[in-house]
């Protein structure tokens, strides 16, 4: 039996279509908070970068001792360039701003069982550091505990240095605020409890 010849363009077409239903299928709402807080962080990079820029150039334009940033925005004029800076810096402010407001409002809907434990930023940073809410589910609590300490990690398997004892859980209040002997423990105890609940966020959303 003869088989019919196939339409370059129909395949074509049919894996565009396949292709679309993947990428769409990957959008989910953990990978969405993901890139927002990835966004929040490269604005206080920036942030950083151009309040250091601004008291440098000041400095080099006016010969005036350093001045804070704080004390710079609130002067009513500043020289060209630096008013450009000025003006960046500001809206940079209002991006960290409505990209924190936007985090805090989310993160309660996909990861409620989490935030209960971290906070909303934390939550979704440490979900970002897994890749998403899916394989953070299936981390062991040992794994969970060291999220974001990637590089102290290697530091320790190439030179023999301590291990570290935690990661981004060193943000949590619980652990920051504990005397250093204990801060491995009180961390090992808060990776335990997020553990348990990234379980319960993800497999809720799967019966929902």
């Amino acid at each position: 039996e003869k088989v019919p010849d196939i339409d370059i363009k129909d395949l074509r077409d049919a894996s565009i279509i396949q292709t679309e239903k993947r990428i769409l299928a990957s959008l989910t709402s953990d990978k969405n908070l993901i890139q927002a807080i990835q966004a929040l962080d490269d604005a206080h990079t920036s942030l950083n970068l151009l309040s250091e820029r601004l008291c440098t150039w000041q400095v080099h334009i006016t010969g005036e001792p350093r001045s804070t940033i704080d004390h710079l925005l609130s002067k009513d004029y500043l020289p060209f360039p630096i008013s450009i800076l000025k003006d960046n810096y500001l809206q940079l402010q209002v991006l960290i701003e409505n990209l924190s407001e936007y985090i805090d409002e989310e993160a309660p809907k996909i990861f409620p069982e989490m935030v209960k434990i971290l906070d909303a930023q934390l939550t979704v940073r440490l979900v970002s550091f897994a890749g998403s809410l899916a394989k953070l589910a299936r981390l062991p609590s040992s794994t969970i505990q060291l999220l974001g300490a990637e590089k102290a990690l290697f530091r320790h398997m190439s030179d023999g240095s301590l291990p570290p004892k935690h990661g981004v859980l060193y943000q949590h209040p619980s652990v920051k605020g504990t005397h250093n002997k204990k801060k491995g423990k009180v961390t090992r105890s808060l990776a335990s409890k997020v553990a348990i609940a990234s379980k319960i966020d993800f497999y809720r959303g799967k019966n929902e």
